[in-house]
C-alpha cells in the first residue's frame, strides 16, 4: 500500500487520502479496505471514512479515497450518511429503510367530533 495524495484540512479536522493497494482488484470489500487503510495510516478504523473504491484497467491494484478524521466525533458530524449506509449488512439496510418509512408515513387524521 502506497499514499499518492494527502490534503489536510485542519477547519474541517480531517484528511483527505489516496492510496493504491496492489493485488487486492476482486478481493476487497469496503470494510476490508478501511481496515487496511486504518493499520497502514496507524488510525482508528472508527476515524476512516471510505469515499471510493476504483479498479486500475489492465491490473490487479485497486486506487482508495478516504477521509481520515481526527475524532469519531467530527465523522459523524461531517462524513456523508450515505457513504456509511454502504457499509452496512443488507439487513441493516432494510430495517433504517423501513425506520424511515415509519418516520415519514402520515400520522392517522383524527376523527371528526359529531
Amino acid at each position: 500500500m502506497q499514499a499518492e495524495k494527502k490534503l489536510e484540512s485542519k477547519v474541517l479536522d480531517r484528511a483527505y487520502v489516496e492510496v493504491t493497494l496492489q493485488g487486492r482488484g476482486g478481493k476487497l470489500t469496503r470494510k476490508e479496505a478501511i481496515e487496511v487503510a486504518a493499520k497502514e495510516l496507524g488510525v482508528a478504523p472508527e476515524n476512516v471514512g471510505l469515499i471510493s473504491i476504483d479498479g486500475q484497467s489492465g491490473t490487479t491494484d485497486v486506487v482508495g479515497r478516504f477521509y481520515l478524521y481526527g475524532s469519531g466525533e467530527a465523522k459523524k458530524r461531517l462524513h456523508p450518511r450515505h457513504l456509511e449506509i454502504r457499509l452496512l449488512t443488507k439487513e441493516e439496510r432494510e430495517k433504517i429503510k423501513q425506520d424511515k418509512k415509519k418516520a415519514a408515513a402520515p400520522a392517522p387524521a383524527a376523527e371528526a367530533k359529531k
